[in-house]
């Protein structure tokens, strides 16, 4: 016989959490400014599909979401510590418009006067407007004690 204690069974170490698969938009983040920035994109990448009619309604569906629950958004993060605010949405959306510019043109005549498709500055605007609430949203998450 020993005197050896018998050893202890090793606990399985825990397993890491899972990655979240691609997310539009950060955990958090208000219902309605998913579904209108959502609403927004649809209207530009199912233009040639939907017709620009169709498209249009889309966007102009999606810019009240956007426009009234991106305020609500950074006054809670403010407020409340509210996460998920949507500033790299705000970033791409902004971003891209710039760069989708110069596609986003035409002519209706060879010689014509060159027009903007309406989508283009839908999008800047969005992402304007999104990125110009991001200062007060941060300010609150600064100020909170953890």
């Amino acid at each position: 016989m020993s005197d050896a204690v018998p050893a202890q069974p090793v606990a399985p170490a825990a397993a890491p959490p899972a990655k979240a698969g691609f997310a539009f938009t950060d955990p958090g983040c208000r219902t309605e400014v998913r579904v209108g920035a959502l609403l927004v994109l649809m209207g530009l990448f199912l233009w040639l599909w939907l017709g620009p009619s169709t498209s249009i309604k889309l966007c102009w569906t999606g810019l009240p979401l956007v426009v009234i629950g991106v305020p609500i958004q950074a006054i809670q993060a403010r407020r409340d510590g509210r996460p998920g605010f949507p500033w790299k949405l705000g970033l791409t959306l902004a971003i891209g418009s710039l760069l989708m510019w110069n596609d986003l043109t035409y002519r209706e005549a060879v010689a014509g006067q060159l027009f903007v498709q309406p989508i283009a500055p839908i999008l800047l605007g969005v992402g304007m407007w999104i990125l110009a609430w991001w200062p007060i949203a941060r300010t609150g998450r600064k100020g909170r004690a953890t």
